[in-house]
């Protein structure tokens, strides 16, 4: 990249969307679209020139103000997920206020954000191409405050289950930018050399929520002699006025300064206009290596998100009650949000080894999947290092693998937008999430399935993603500005 002291001066045209594009006609776009399916391993410099028209020089800058925007929307995504896990690492407790409440109530708070993310994920797209992501970023900030507000009226039954329920849904459509925005801020706010790194950062902050919502057993106590049902209802519902005080917080802080992108470009690619979302779509569709890295990513990546929220019916068999399965969560959920950051940044100075480095990361998450299996299953004697270092050694190299995904993901589909490829790709593993907690409502089925479950889906994904042809379309263009 061009330090901000060798900027050549910029030719382009002003466009309503964006900073001014190398090419606005929408036909020279899907031009250059074409000439990167045909090419299939980027461009040469009369490529460039005559398909993108990157022979008008343009300017690149990156300012501090990333580094707020960064720090805003992690926090949001943090709280995002502590709401959408709110009940499952107390489970017992829940279960003990409301007596109404079982496995199958506490999993569809969960599935709820889910199906909502499904239902809303395609106006989000929408909205955001037409209104620029600081009005759907507010608008997803209100919400949340909104759903969490509701379910502080009352803790009579049935009515707070359905306000619980109806706050599961609101943090559903929420989630549709929180979880598909990282690469499209990365995109248009970061270099090069640290978009990895910053779609890094926001999905462990993402994965950083479950911290909070593991120290919920610290402020809610476990139902146990001399512990009322009301003094836990109490206990809940001043967690719930805490969640409630922070979405407000945060939603004034994003009104105060939250822009859609700033005033010149970080990188080539950033002024270049994407493609509308139908042309989009259409391109995506026909993009048989994209179609194949999202089935690798939501096979591999859904399951692993779904059981974290559950994950204390899988532990209780073992001996790991609500207070020490807090513990392995909590664990769980440090590693996996700090070390995909550690390699993100190492990705950032290697940007052209992805897949080699996903297929490594999904073989080991693999191995400590089968390892937990054969615990569950009694075939080796159980201990409880074995059980921390499975857990917690699965799910961590399983999250390292979701920004590597998305920028992989992105460049093979470019031009087409990062927050189309985001959105699909979250609803890829939103909708293996949502079949993986429906089994929770069959019957008698038990807990042992589940780590079956994920010891195939991270195993058997590795084949999907290594019958795709990888081109570092993105990537390419901008080193040509080095």
């Amino acid at each position: 990249m061009a330090s901000e002291d060798e900027r050549i001066p910029i030719v382009r045209e002003e466009i309503p969307n964006g900073y001014g594009s190398i090419s606005t006609e929408e036909g020279r776009s899907s031009d250059l679209c074409h000439k990167q399916r045909e090419s299939q391993c980027g461009y040469n410099n009369g490529d460039i020139e005559q398909n993108g028209n990157l022979g008008s020089p343009v300017v690149t800058e990156t300012t501090l103000a990333r580094f707020w925007i960064l720090l805003v929307f992690s926090v949001l995504s943090w709280l995002n997920c502590v709401l959408w896990d709110t009940f499952g690492p107390i489970n017992e407790s829940v279960e003990a206020a409301f007596p109404s409440w079982g496995p199958s109530t506490v999993a569809m708070t969960v599935n709820w954000t889910t199906i909502m993310f499904l239902i809303f994920v395609a106006p989000m797209c929408l909205t955001i191409q037409r209104c620029g992501l600081r009005t759907v970023v507010i608008v997803a900030a209100a919400i949340l405050f909104l759903g969490t507000s509701l379910r502080c009226i009352t803790t009579k039954l049935p009515w707070f289950t359905v306000l619980s329920d109806l706050c599961s849904m609101l943090v559903g459509v929420a989630s549709t930018i929180i979880l598909a925005g990282p690469s499209l801020i990365a995109s248009e706010w970061f270099p090069l050399n640290e978009r990895t790194t910053a779609v890094a950062v926001m999905m462990g902050s993402s994965q950083l929520g479950g911290v909070g919502s593991y120290l919920e057993p610290l402020l809610v106590q476990t139902p146990g002699h001399g512990v009322s049902p009301e003094e836990i209802r109490g206990q809940i519902m001043t967690l719930l006025y805490i969640g409630a005080g922070a979405t407000g917080v945060l939603l004034a802080a994003i009104l105060i300064y939250f822009p859609s992108r700033p005033p010149l470009p970080p990188s080539i690619t950033s002024s270049i206009t994407r493609l509308d979302m139908k042309s989009g779509v259409i391109s995506l569709c026909k993009n048989k290596d994209f179609l194949l890295i999202s089935l690798a990513y939501g096979i591999s990546v859904g399951p692993p998100i779904a059981w974290i929220p559950v994950l204390n019916y899988s532990l209780a068999p073992l001996g790991f009650h609500q207070d020490h399965a807090m513990w392995i969560g909590l664990s769980s959920v440090l590693t996996s949000s700090l070390f995909p950051v550690v390699y993100g940044r190492i990705m950032d100075r290697f940007h052209e080894h992805m897949r080699t480095n996903l297929v490594f990361l999904m073989f080991l998450s693999s191995a400590c999947f089968f390892w937990f299996l054969l615990l569950s299953y009694g075939t080796i004697p159980k201990s409880t290092w074995q059980v921390y270092v499975s857990v917690v050694g699965g799910l961590t190299l399983n999250y390292t693998t979701i920004p590597l995904f998305y920028e992989l993901a992105a460049e093979i589909a470019y031009p087409v937008p990062e927050i189309l490829v985001s959105a699909i790709l979250t609803a890829a593993d939103n909708l293996i999430s949502t079949l993986f907690l429906s089994v929770f409502l069959v019957p008698g089925i038990g807990y042992n399935w589940v780590t079956i479950v994920l010891t195939i889906c991270s195993s058997y994904s590795i084949i999907p993603l290594t019958l795709a042809k990888i081109r570092y379309i993105r990537t390419k263009l901008d080193l040509s500005d080095t």
